[in-house]
């Protein structure tokens, strides 16, 4: 079983914090620039899912401080990763929709989900979204398909409203999905998706569903856990980090007030959830030490192999806003797992879609 192919899908989402603080160049094209560097070292391959919700907010407010020049550099680091052979897909957070300026200071809604919206916002933002996009596709000399969607802050349901414009528009894959995700602040239960692990053709009616219909494809985040000892070594390695960083004030989030930094609609996402597994989440690589991205990652890969179903496929979230001062602990995870996975083989969105084509990936229906 340890011979058996296991594909890796690292998916980043290319993004400033939901809470609308943050700077472009700092939370996305310096981070992206360096990790990409990294990712061509070992020879691995990542989709980026980037924020177009957010590039539409400051095509909307071009005369405010220097959203024209943070529009642009969107635009740059799209065509960077698709110049360096990296694939670029769409993310849409809902809160932009909505969001305003007061006071000089970005006001995001807490519409994190994009079911949330109103159908003709949803609508608007993902063709919008898409089409713009496309267009900056298109002006690289490495361009890919646009066929995959990630949901901002996980949220899509419901999914009714969206599915036949996906459809319409090239969608084959949509990430974000989480078995046993609950967060009652976005109206969002994943409690009763019918697959953990294995990627499922899903119901127009209910996402959660599998659907008997093979058209847009969900590929579930992947699950892992910590045990006992490594939730309370992670806890102090939280805490102690947050110790050292008190006097730490990033420049980009320098001076927001108090209720805006707070506001966090998916906060408390992972808790306790049972005995054997205290600390079930998805596998993430955000600002993690070294430890925890190896532990989780060997976790996921058990239960991927463990999963009765032919298709080996674990999904690895990354979040470059998050980078800063973890690249070294990225660059030995990389190297870890190059070295110590000879099985495994990195895929883009574009990879598994052709896999899908070639009958190697078969979604599950229902019949």
């Amino acid at each position: 079983m340890k011979d058996k192919k296991v594909y890796v899908l690292m998916e980043d989402d290319t993004e400033i914090f939901g809470n609308g603080t943050g700077h472009i160049m700092y939370r996305m094209y310096l981070p992206v620039v360096r990790y990409v560097e990294l990712l061509r070292t070992y020879n691995v391959k990542s989709t980026f899912y980037v924020d177009m919700a957010h590039w539409l907010f400051l095509r909307d407010n071009p005369k405010f401080g220097d959203f024209a020049l943070q529009a642009e550099l969107i635009e740059k680091t799209i065509v960077h990763l698709l110049d360096n052979e990296m694939e670029v897909q769409l993310h849409l957070h809902s809160q932009w929709a909505n969001a305003y300026l007061e006071n000089d200071v970005v006001k995001v809604t807490q519409k994190w989900n994009i079911g949330q919206l109103a159908p003709e916002d949803q609508k608007k933002m993902f063709l919008e979204g898409s089409k713009r996009l496309q267009e900056i596709i298109a002006t690289s000399k490495n361009q890919n398909l646009f066929n995959s969607f990630k949901a901002g802050s996980w949220g899509i349901q419901p999914f009714s409203v969206l599915y036949d414009d996906f459809k319409d528009n090239g969608v084959k894959l949509v990430l974000g999905p989480t078995k046993g995700l609950k967060l009652p602040a976005l109206d969002l239960d994943y409690s009763d998706m019918e697959s953990e692990i294995t990627p499922y053709y899903c119901s127009k009616e209910d996402i959660n569903r599998i659907g008997n219909k093979k058209e847009i494809a969900i590929i579930p985040m992947t699950p892992t856990y910590l045990n006992w000892f490594d939730l309370a070594r992670y806890i102090l390695h939280v805490k102690f980090r947050g110790f050292m960083e008190r006097f730490d004030k990033d420049m980009d989030v320098y001076g927001v007030p108090d209720a805006i930094i707070r506001m966090n609609p998916v906060a408390n996402r992972d808790s306790i959830h049972s005995f054997k597994m205290p600390y079930k989440t998805n596998l993430k690589m955000n600002k993690q030490p070294f430890w925890y991205l190896r532990k989780t990652f060997k976790r996921a890969y058990e239960l991927v192999l463990a999963n009765d179903f032919d298709y080996k496929l674990i999904v690895l979230e990354t979040h470059t806003k998050d980078f800063k001062n973890v690249f070294g602990d990225i660059d030995r995870f990389l190297e870890y797992l190059t070295k110590n996975y000879k099985n495994i083989e990195f895929v883009t969105t574009s990879d598994v879609v052709r896999h899908i084509e070639e009958g190697k990936l078969v979604p599950l229906t229902k019949k």
